[in-house]
């Protein structure tokens, strides 16, 4: 049985849905990830919290290191989430005069502004090296981990927001459809 033949246009757009779906993948595993990385810190920083609190008060002792490891782990907790709120489209917006703009001018200024995530997020990392640098030789005094495992947070929290920023313009270049947020759906207050 011979198949149809395929125009070249059809062809362009599975090539594409394969990309837009390769993009899609990196943008949940990223989500993914940074949500591991979330709950990992945040159970632990409050097991230590909790189990320091009850060797305070049933035992008159405590962790020591239970207070300062939250210096590590709550900037990786932050990260992740700031990951999380960019592959899920939830970072904090103003777009009042961008939704007033026709169709392809809320796309050309939506891959402009993604554009510019990417640009601000590699100059963050690149300005966060002398803070790393400077930081391995900081210790924490109970535990002597250096503080610079906290920092190296900004390099993955700043590395995947321009990731994601980069693949969302990408989509967008594509001519995945725009996403109007109906801010009744994101709003949490």
């Amino acid at each position: 049985m011979m198949q149809p033949e395929r125009s070249s246009a059809t062809e362009e757009t599975d090539r594409f849905q394969s990309v837009r779906n390769a993009l899609f993948t990196v943008t949940r595993v990223a989500d993914l990830m940074a949500l591991l990385i979330v709950l990992s810190t945040l159970t632990f920083m409050f097991g230590a919290l909790l189990v320091n609190v009850i060797l305070r008060y049933a035992f008159n002792g405590g962790i020591t290191w239970a207070y300062e490891i939250h210096a590590i782990l709550l900037p990786w907790m932050v990260a992740g989430g700031a990951t999380m709120a960019a592959a899920r489209g939830r970072n904090i917006a103003v777009e009042l005069l961008v939704d007033m703009l026709p169709d392809g001018g809320r796309r050309v200024m939506s891959i402009l502004v993604h554009g510019l995530i990417v640009i601000m997020a590699v100059s963050v990392i690149d300005s966060s090296f002398p803070i790393i640098k400077a930081a391995k030789f900081s210790r924490l005094a109970e535990t002597g981990i250096p503080q610079m495992y906290g920092y190296l947070s900004l390099l993955y929290a700043f590395g995947m927001i321009a990731l994601l920023a980069a693949l969302d313009a990408i989509r967008l270049a594509l001519g995945d459809p725009m996403e109007i947020a109906d801010p009744t759906q994101t709003n949490y207050s």
